[in-house]
């Protein structure tokens, strides 16, 4: 089939598609005018008037009024707007990751992500022809939505975002969850991260004096000081998250060692679940998992997820604490429900 380069209501009632609009009864000559076009769109005159200001002064259209048809035109019949060249593989690309992004609606990014696409298709080729009603069928995503999606976790992370370019010292009110305490924090913010449906600041905290993580929904006041921070010089981003199997840090890095059996161990050596794993296979055809990571809670949560299929061999602590969340689930299954 052939996609039109503007497709969906969404697109249909916004001032790119507009743009689109106008332009094509200029190039044919329809001589269209502001009241004219103001009904069709059941917009403002003074929307339409926006519009071709801005095809002049930003896209270079070489528009005029003819007073004798009421109506503007192309005083140069050759121009066109500015086009992206595209072959079909980035195109398919591109409405793929439109597709993943669509599942940004009702989130922090979801105005930003809309603005972008739309000023990309304005500027692609009039038609193209890629069956996207298969690829539609054919590929979906499965992407967690975001744990709070409030209007406070949108301020907070456009705040942070600016505060990001600008290296602006934040002073931020949180909540500690594990202690149930809400303090004041310096913090200087080096990086957003998006993990299982939460957004999370990782920056340098004054008080701790230390690199901390913390989640934006626990963040209820948020200010932007006067104060230029310069990043830590040997503080490296890949290396700091390397040192996790998720986004949960602890103080040191430990050697972690768990055993997957027969069944389990064909899932796990398909996957890269951290960059230090060893995978070492067993003659029974179990299979023993080495990683080098900090934060063990995370690890034991993500090991339980396993039930019986897994057995932590090392560190001797997480074991132990695992043998203990293990005894407290067979207490709480002991007794039937009420």
């Amino acid at each position: 089939m052939v996609l039109s380069k503007i497709k969906g209501s969404s697109l249909q009632r916004s001032r790119f598609a507009r743009i689109y609009y106008i332009d094509q009864q200029l190039r044919h000559q329809r001589y269209p005018n502001v009241p004219k076009l103001a009904r069709e769109w059941e917009v403002h005159r003074r929307t339409i008037e926006r519009d071709i200001e801005f095809m002049r002064d930003r896209l270079g259209a070489p528009i005029a009024f003819n007073r004798h048809r009421m109506g503007y035109y192309y005083t140069e019949k050759d121009f066109q707007l500015p086009s992206i060249n595209l072959t079909e593989g980035e195109l398919v690309t591109l409405f793929l990751g439109q597709k993943l992004l669509n599942q940004c609606a009702g989130t922090v990014l979801e105005d930003s992500v809309r603005s972008a696409f739309e000023k990309i298709y304005l500027f692609l080729p009039q038609s193209v022809s890629v069956d996207f009603d298969t690829l539609e069928q054919a590929i979906s995503f499965d992407v967690e939505p975001l744990r709070d999606p409030e209007q406070l976790v949108a301020q907070v992370y456009q705040q942070l975002a600016t505060a990001i370019h600008n290296r602006k010292t934040v002073r931020i009110k949180y909540h500690t969850m594990w202690r149930d305490v809400t303090e004041f924090r310096n913090i200087d913010p080096y990086h957003l991260r998006y993990f299982r449906g939460a957004w999370y600041l990782i920056g340098y905290c004054h008080m701790r004096q230390d690199i901390r993580i913390f989640a934006l929904d626990r963040i209820k006041e948020l200010n932007e000081t006067a104060n230029i921070f310069t990043p830590i010089q040997d503080f490296s981003l890949p290396e700091y998250l390397q040192s996790s199997l998720g986004i949960e840090m602890g103080e040191n890095l430990e050697e972690v060692v768990i055993k997957f059996d027969r069944h389990q161990a064909r899932w796990i050596r398909e996957r890269c679940w951290h960059p230090s794993q060893v995978l070492e296979p067993q003659q029974d055809g179990s299979l023993i998992l080495r990683l080098t990571v900090s934060g063990l809670g995370e690890v034991k949560r993500w090991v339980m997820s396993f039930g019986s299929h897994a057995e932590v061999l090392a560190p001797a602590s997480l074991r132990e604490e695992t043998k203990q969340e293990i005894e407290a689930m067979r207490r709480v299954y002991q007794s039937d429900p009420l």
